[in-house]
């Protein structure tokens, strides 16, 4: 493996495409461990074209594998928090759609004027977490926000997760 490691990095395709079969294989076996059959050959390859982009400039020469492994659980921790999220997201849409009220997608006049008011605190606190939270509700999607902010994706998961906590936090009473 060190080999071929010291071939890629010198630019050799051939040892690339090596290197890449050589952690895939291994790559898809431990990500099925984890999440099961459905994604794990897109979270494996995920991982092997970050190894490879990283290859020459991020990429530890003395212990490649276990960084590169380390690339892995990061790509299966990330699948795992979103598809986390989105089962929430699903079961909370569910329990609203059995809510009786109006559906004709109003929002309630005291509940906009205290979203207003705590966006406005948001605002005053870190104008960058009030345009990130903008910027969502406006429906762009994330590399799109991450070039408006000049962040990148992780920065702005980051900052949507304390943003949106602030917002909950003030609109439950608190202060933000």
């Amino acid at each position: 493996m060190q080999h071929l490691l010291v071939k890629a990095r010198r630019g050799d395709k051939a040892a690339e495409t090596q290197l890449f079969e050589h952690l895939r294989v291994r790559f898809v076996l431990l990500a099925k461990r984890r999440i099961g059959e459905e994604h794990c050959e897109d979270i494996a390859q995920e991982a092997c074209i970050t190894v490879l982009e990283k290859l020459k400039s991020d990429a530890p020469e003395d212990n490649f594998e276990a960084w590169a492994y380390q690339v892995l659980r990061n790509k299966i921790g990330n699948y795992l928090q979103s598809h986390n999220l989105r089962q929430k997201k699903m079961l909370h849409a569910e329990h609203i759609e059995d809510l009786d009220g109006p559906s004709t997608g109003e929002i309630d006049p005291m509940l906009r004027r205290r979203l207003l008011d705590c966006l406005k605190k948001i605002l005053k606190v870190s104008p960058r977490y009030a345009r990130a939270l903008n910027f969502v509700q406006q429906g762009y999607d994330t590399e799109e926000i991450c070039r408006r902010l000049d962040m990148k994706s992780n920065h702005l998961y980051v900052v949507l997760n304390r943003s949106r906590k602030m917002l909950s936090d003030c609109l439950d009473g608190g202060d933000v």
